[in-house]
């Protein structure tokens, strides 16, 4: 028997934007277990625009979103109907309550297929996408000016923590769209290519153009244990940080 259809009675929202109408989906792969403050945020802004979110619960979070995604695409047959966006969400996302709305705004009244909202990294002090120069190669910076005077900016790598993806822009795209790649000696290393950057690859040989909206910004849900320091006041580690220290509390903590 085959696996029932997580997209069925499902139907886009319509929702106007300058642009015009556009008709929205969203669309998750999450595990058994989430975040509860992430299950608190999507009601309050998916909801007042009608916006029923789309799960599929597994372990291989690439499959599930593709299957999702896949699915919402090979349902968008009617060429009289407004353009199809498709918001992912992941599981520790948090958003305001307006992001859907705004979101669209600049989406649309732009040329780029696929547009990520401005996250933070986990354990890191830099947003997670990456940019190249006009060579090719990675930029570690760019100027604040750069982000100050643009809606949206070219980026080769982003998330799909909160990004507005349009349907026609995935019809272009050879399967398989999630794919994790062992290094060039079959290991998983720091030369990997995972699930998510191998949909950035396929978008950019597809001729995609993907980008990073500045002027919605989301939250990125990480925990935090806190120790009583020196003086008793409050000291934050990374749980990476604790089991790669052999279990312990940071050298400040108390004593």
């Amino acid at each position: 028997m085959g696996a029932a259809s997580p997209v069925a009675g499902i139907n886009p929202a319509v929702l106007d934007t300058g642009s015009g109408p556009v008709r929205v989906m969203c669309a998750m792969s999450v595990p058994r277990l989430g975040w509860q403050d992430h299950m608190f945020c999507w009601p309050r802004g998916l909801i007042p625009y009608g916006i029923s979110p789309v799960r599929l619960e597994g372990a291989f979070w690439g499959q599930c979103l593709e299957r999702v995604l896949t699915e919402m695409v090979e349902l968008d047959t009617d060429p009289k109907a407004p353009p199809l966006w498709l918001l992912t969400l992941d599981y520790d996302t948090i958003f305001e309550a307006d992001a859907v709305p705004k979101m669209l705004t600049y989406a649309t009244a732009s040329d780029y297929d696929i547009v990520a909202a401005l996250q933070m990294k986990r354990r890191a002090e830099e947003p997670l996408f990456t940019m190249a120069s006009s060579e090719g190669e990675r930029l570690n910076e760019a100027p604040r000016d750069h982000f100050v005077y643009h809606n949206v900016v070219k980026a080769n790598t982003c998330h799909f923590g909160f990004t507005m993806i349009r349907a026609a822009a995935l019809k272009r795209m050879p399967h398989p769209w999630f794919l994790g790649k062992p290094d060039k000696d079959g290991q998983w290393g720091p030369e990997r290519v995972d699930d998510d950057i191998h949909f950035w690859q396929v978008a950019e040989k597809a001729g995609v153009k993907c980008g990073v909206c500045t002027r919605v910004c989301i939250g990125h849900a990480e925990v935090w244990f806190k120790w009583p320091d020196k003086n008793m006041k409050g000291l934050l580690q990374h749980p990476g940080d604790f089991w790669e220290a052999g279990g312990k509390a940071p050298e400040t903590a108390w004593q």
